[in-house]
């Protein structure tokens, strides 16, 4: 992971994206996604993030979902979730962000046309002045928005947009799901390597039988 992931010197906030942005995180510079796994392909988005707020002396966000859409559409279907969100949210201060928001992704969102969630949620609670989106990035009602959608949506609703084409090694592109069959198969290192960091469980750990 980049060098200036232990060296943080600014404070990191993480807001609650049901509510509006306080004034001092507004006009930033915001990454959209589900960044489950934080990996180097999702590093290399929130770098181009991080470099457009610098240009534009703007706060570095993140904007990721809660719970993961895949989990609210399938809430009884096995879904192996690669970082808890106390982990990801370290991995965003770690990478030198400035605010996470965590949006509730609940039957309101889910049913936002791509318009309305640039313009009611993007802008009016938001208040962002750039996005930052990858090649494969899908939003509003049936996952119609594309990354196209978002940058003519920007053009007429006055906000920049920034497409992250994919990210990846000898051919193969970062992904969650192929980090996940790595884990699967017991390839711990080869999903390390992916990530760009250790994969992690948290937990509590209780007593046993002490054999």
């Amino acid at each position: 992971m980049p060098n200036d992931m232990n060296n943080r010197t600014k404070p990191f906030h993480v807001l609650d994206g049901a509510l509006a942005v306080p004034v001092l995180a507004r006009g930033g510079v915001l990454a959209i996604g589900n960044f489950d796994g934080v990996h180097r392909g999702h590093q290399a988005l929130l770098e181009v993030a991080r470099a457009e707020a610098g240009r534009r002396n703007a706060p570095a966000g993140v904007v990721v979902f809660d719970p993961h859409p895949r989990v609210f559409f399938g809430p009884d279907l096995p879904y192996f979730q690669l970082t808890q969100r106390l982990q990801q949210l370290r991995l965003f201060d770690r990478l030198g962000l400035d605010l996470a928001v965590v949006l509730p992704f609940d039957t309101a969102l889910s049913n936002l046309s791509a318009r309305a969630f640039a313009d009611q949620i993007l802008l009016g609670r938001l208040h962002a002045a750039h996005v930052v989106v990858g090649y494969d990035f899908n939003f509003g009602k049936g996952r119609a928005g594309t990354p196209a959608t978002m940058r003519e949506l920007g053009l007429e609703l006055g906000f920049g947009v920034t497409i992250v084409e994919a990210i990846g090694i000898g051919g193969a592109v970062y992904s969650s799901s192929a980090i996940r069959a790595l884990l699967a198969r017991g390839e711990v290192a080869a999903a390390a390597s992916a990530l760009g960091h250790r994969w992690r469980i948290d937990g509590v750990v209780t007593g046993g039988a002490r054999r």
